[in-house]
């Protein structure tokens, strides 16, 4: 496949994303494979890319939905016209996916599409219909099942999210990473550990995010506002996002990751995993996979305090045992150099 060119469609190539700086590895990873990539995205910011890579923008604004359909057709049928494209990977971009599948399927242009949501909606079912194959990180990240559906795990960049050395305990200092929006749950977080602060006065709680837009500016500013009386007595503290490079140092920080998303498996819990962060969550997709904290594992249907209370009980040597089994469970099938891996896969064997 070393020869062939690869189109890849993201949201975004800029490394100061909250959501989408990891397209950036992404494109870098597979451009391995291939002798050219070329990659249409909808905004730009600052990336660095393999030299064989080639970076165009469609300007897609997402309240101008006609202007900026009609700027990426544009930008994708110059694309097309100039270029022989063997393959094309959409990676988190539905929307323009189906845009094109009805052409990539009239050339007969192989077109997967890489989807991690627990939304159904038609422009999943059009690229349903005309692509290749859907790929995504569990069984429980697609709506969709069936022989075009296929599971290859997530993507974490090990070079970047290295496990670190010494393993903090007592855990006491909590931290979530993420967008600062309604589905996160934020406000169960910091009421859970405002009440286990009755009995365990040294935890602490650090929010790292910003809304992902304006409508949720809003639930953002209403949180700020009501916990606003605990913020100044310094346990908790609400975070700007940072750059994705500095995660890893910043998360060494704490004790432990705190999340309450129960929709599909997070890349932010898989980054701390990999970190040796112990997670502690009501995810239902994560606990799928690494399990919940309760030793005698009778139920997967705990609280998120029920989880806390779990962690908090362990000896040390307890949580070092179970970090090292999430750890090898992670590396085998949630790293990217094996995703890129399977994901070229899918792609040979796509008909």
């Amino acid at each position: 496949m070393g020869k062939k060119h690869l189109l890849i469609l993201t949201y975004e190539m800029d490394e100061l994303s909250q959501v989408f700086s990891h397209q950036i590895g992404i494109v870098n990873e597979l451009s391995k494979s291939f002798e050219k990539v070329t990659v249409l995205t909808g905004k730009i910011g600052s990336y660095n890319v393999s030299p064989n890579v080639r970076v165009y923008s469609s300007d897609w604004q997402s309240g101008k939905r006609i202007s900026s359909t009609a700027k990426f057709f544009s930008v994708f049928l110059k694309l097309l016209i100039s270029n022989r494209f063997t393959v094309i990977f959409s990676h988190m971009t539905s929307v323009q996916a189906a845009l094109i599948s009805p052409i990539t399927r009239v050339l007969r242009i192989k077109h997967l599409l890489w989807y991690t949501h627990t939304s159904d909606n038609f422009a999943l079912r059009v690229c349903n219909l005309f692509t290749n194959g859907i790929l995504t990180a569990t069984a429980g990240s697609c709506p969709l099942s069936g022989s075009k559906v296929h599971v290859i795990g997530h993507s974490i960049d090990t070079k970047i999210f290295k496990r670190k050395s010494i393993l903090k305990f007592p855990i006491s200092s909590f931290v979530h990473v993420g967008r600062f929006d309604p589905s996160k749950n934020i406000r169960l977080i910091i009421e859970t550990l405002q009440n286990l602060r009755v009995t365990k006065t040294d935890i602490n709680f650090t929010t790292i995010g910003v809304p992902s837009g304006e409508a949720n500016t809003n639930y953002y500013q209403n949180i700020i506002s009501e916990f606003d009386k605990d913020k100044s007595s310094s346990w908790l503290k609400f975070n700007s996002s940072v750059p994705r490079q500095m995660l890893p140092n910043l998360l060494n920080n704490f004790d432990c990751f705190i999340h309450a998303f129960d929709g599909s498996l997070d890349k932010a819990v898989l980054e701390a995993t990999f970190i040796g962060l112990p997670v502690v969550t009501i995810n239902a997709e994560y606990k799928k996979i690494f399990g919940s904290w309760d030793r005698n594992n009778r139920s997967m249907k705990y609280t998120l305090h029920e989880e806390v209370n779990f962690l908090l009980n362990l000896t040390k040597e307890e949580l070092s045992a179970e970090l090292d089994r999430r750890y090898q469970i992670a590396q085998k099938d949630f790293e990217l150099e094996g995703w890129a891996r399977r994901v070229i896969t899918v792609m040979d064997n796509s008909r």
